[in-house]
């Protein structure tokens, strides 16, 4: 019996007082960062307090965003200070609750409004709004940092709302300091207005540098992307061990492979073999080489074989195996060209009654059984093809082999063996199934596995090779892809630019048409065509910002034009800026072609109102005064409750939107046309960046075609679109041939 040297368990890496202090380290490097920019901020702040003093039609708002500016101006090192404080204490206080939280809480998204004033839930809805966008815009990073922390509280994955440095805190924090410095409540709802992603603190900047210093620990140094995406969808957990995942499965695995399982359990029900757990054999076979042959890499905690000691921390130093039931499996392996395995697991369960299997042990006798029972389940499984089943069936030998080496292949998804047959069963989604043989991907599959047969001994890194030469190909076809779809992505691109100018165009004039102050011709002119420019400005303003100012100014103007002018002066005004007002006016409605009917009968209701403007009484009565203001104000009153109460009418969950907000690229969508009913696969290449466009190839990155998000739900909802979840096949069978056995 030969011997091979195997590693001792891990231990926790992290007490629950080193977590703390790990947590509490990154408190002062957040900090320090959030004061490095505070001037920046302020700066912006008070520029955009300016900005809306000089361009708001609302009086009451031109008073207080202007004490506002002043206010911040004057008090620029005060707020400096309060700003650094309340996050400095916000994210320490975070800190200190965040290691004893179990979980997040479900419903923490959602606000009761039913005993809140009007402004306080406008406040809430604002700062809930603009947490969510900087969660958008700095998601890469920020699932970056769940994972490291999730890795340090030994509880991944986290969410966002268990992070103690989301983004809600900072937004918190800012909001909670400027209450401090200005106590008027009238700006405590203008400064949450102001505050969008690009004026307020660059939250990027610091995500950066707190996963870097949990780097510099030591903590996942090697995150990858695909890594970062399963956490983003969470379809994973944050660690790779079993022990962490299903301690449960865990504990079984143990059993089986301790020699020491209770009587009725897996390990002692497989029949045949040789000795117990702790037989060795007297044959004087030569001992395997150890170290990087054997363990290739992956040799951990689980590592065992034939002896009979105990898993984890008992885990025996020497793994025991027959050299000569090793030397025939090989024999059976080179032999696969003429005889090549059949798509089924009686052979490998024959194995162990061969002649030359006297000396196997119950260990080895269940990893066989295991093993047979995980091959059972993949060629059982529906959704992989017969041809990819028979290339995985190939393998059959060399994964038996791996598996007597080293146990890590039931306990580690990471692998190399356990990946190469995952990996096997993935490319099914991706191979088109009428002509896999001539595909390029499927030939090369197929390469891999004569490689396997004809190459694997002991080195477990040629199952890591193997896999990085997929991987390679795969990519390199990912690169071909990125060239075919770029003229998609430039017209998506200008599709989603074009609808988000949409959205400030038709936000330009509400907050116009809120002030109560609008005629109603005027309110339908401003809403069915003047939005029409204002889309057009917004979308050319890097290339022309001044279209865009002349635009809102003009729209200022003809607002302006039709309140009443109560003194001579500004009735002498009226009639000095109405020839140009008129110009401007009709030369951006050409620019639209807005050339109807109805264009004459609006410029025939404007001039009948500036006439009356010009001939009405140059004093009010108080009593009309006070009239025309209630009048107003009421209106005002009413379109701003509207709006408000139309943007938190709560919507239905639609499952599918928040599918679509969470597909990311590189997934496989089933597209049926509604037409011929035929189904044709496709790969998700490219996603806009606000997520309202979504480009779809095939493989090679040919018959590209885009979709909106809209459209995307819609094919979802009704079943013309389906995705395909490629989960890891070994993990899901490991659990199927785990499960208990019905009671009798």
């Amino acid at each position: 019996m030969d011997t091979i040297p195997l590693n001792t368990a891990k231990t926790s890496e992290f007490s629950s007082s080193s977590r703390l202090l790990i947590l509490q380290s990154l408190v002062p490097i957040a900090t320090n960062l959030v004061s490095s920019q505070i001037e920046a901020f302020t700066g912006r702040l008070t520029e955009a307090l300016f900005k809306l003093s000089d361009q708001t039609v609302r009086p009451e708002e031109v008073a207080a965003s202007f004490a506002a500016y002043q206010q911040l101006k004057r008090n620029g090192t005060t707020f400096y200070r309060l700003v650094a404080g309340q996050v400095n204490a916000a994210l320490a206080k975070e800190v200190s609750v965040v290691n004893t939280r179990k979980r997040a809480r479900t419903d923490e998204g959602k606000q009761d409004f039913s005993l809140v004033s009007f402004e306080e839930m406008e406040s809430k809805v604002l700062s809930r709004n603009l947490s969510q966008s900087l969660e958008v815009n700095n998601a890469e990073q920020l699932v970056a940092l769940n994972v490291r922390i999730g890795h340090v509280l030994r509880r991944t994955p986290i969410s966002v709302s268990q992070n103690p440095f989301r983004p809600e805190l900072f937004v918190r924090a800012v909001h909670q300091a400027w209450m401090e410095l200005e106590p008027n409540p009238e700006t405590h709802y203008l400064i949450l207005r102001l505050l969008q992603p690009e004026l307020f603190l660059q939250l990027g900047a610091i995500y950066r540098e707190l996963n870097l210093a949990l780097v510099e620990r030591g903590i996942l140094p090697d995150l990858n992307d695909g890594y970062r995406n399963k956490q983003k969808k969470n379809m994973m957990s944050g660690s790779d061990d079993i022990s962490d995942r299903d301690p449960y499965l865990e504990n079984k695995l143990r059993n089986i492979f301790s020699g020491n399982a209770p009587a009725g359990t897996f390990g002692n029900t497989v029949t045949g073999g040789g000795g117990g757990g702790g037989t060795t054999m007297d044959g004087g076979g030569m001992p395997f080489t150890g170290g990087q042959d054997v363990g290739g890499g992956s040799g951990g905690p689980h590592s065992g074989g034939g002896s009979g000691g105990g898993g984890g921390s008992n885990a025996p130093d020497m793994v025991t195996i027959d050299r000569q039931f090793f030397d025939y499996l090989t024999s059976v392996q080179r032999d696969f060209t003429a005889n090549p395995m059949p798509m089924d697991t009686a052979h490998l369960r024959q194995l162990s009654q061969q002649p030359t299997a006297g000396g196997l042990t119950h260990i080895d006798q269940s990893t066989i059984e295991l093993l047979a029972r995980i091959f059972d389940y993949v060629f059982n499984d529906k959704s992989i093809p017969a041809d990819i089943k028979n290339l995985i069936s190939q393998l059959q030998i060399p994964t038996l082999k791996v598996a007597l080496l080293d146990k890590d292949f039931f306990f580690k998804e990471s692998h190399p063996a356990r990946v190469l047959i995952d990996t096997l069963a993935k490319s099914s989604v991706l191979l088109n199934s009428d002509s896999s043989a001539e595909d390029p991907l499927y030939q090369m599959i197929e390469g891999i596995v004569e490689r396997v047969q004809q190459d694997f001994d002991q080195q477990i890194e040629l199952f890591s090779d193997v896999v990085a030469d997929l991987e390679a190909f795969l990519k390199e076809e990912e690169q071909q892809t990125e060239v075919a779809i770029s003229e998609p992505v430039a017209v998506a691109l200008k599709q989603e630019k074009m609808r988000l100018a949409r959205e400030f165009a038709e936000n330009d004039v509400a907050i116009r048409v809120e002030t109560g102050e609008v005629a109603g011709f005027l309110e339908t002119f401003l809403k069915e065509q003047w939005i029409r420019i204002l889309t057009i400005s917004h979308n050319v303003k890097e290339e022309k910002p001044n279209a865009l100012e002349n635009a809102l100014r003009t729209m200022d103007d003809l607002i302006w034009s039709l309140k009443p002018k109560n003194s001579a002066e500004e009735r002498k005004e009226l009639v000095s800026k109405l020839p140009a007002m008129l110009s401007l006016l009709n030369a951006w409605l050409n620019a639209i072609k807005w050339d109807e009917p109805e264009r004459v009968i609006f410029f025939s209701k404007l001039a009948e109102r500036h006439a009356a403007i010009a001939r009405a009484p140059l004093e009010f009565s108080p009593r009309r005064q006070l009239e025309i203001a209630v009048n107003i104000a009421q209106r005002a009153s009413e379109k701003r409750l509207n709006r408000h109460v139309q943007d938190q009418i709560e919507q239905p969950v639609d499952e599918w939107a928040r599918i679509i907000e969470t597909m990311e690229r590189g997934i496989w969508v089933d597209f049926t046309k509604r037409s011929s009913g035929v189904t044709t696969r496709f790969k998700l290449a490219w996603v806009s960046p606000k997520r309202t466009r979504y480009i779809f190839t095939n493989r090679q990155g040919h018959d590209a075609f885009s979709v909106s998000s809209d459209e995307l739900i819609a094919q979802f909802r009704e079943g013309r679109a389906i995705q395909i979840v490629a989960e890891s096949v070994v993990d899901r069978a490991l659990v199927e041939a785990l499960r208990d056995p019905p009671a009798a």
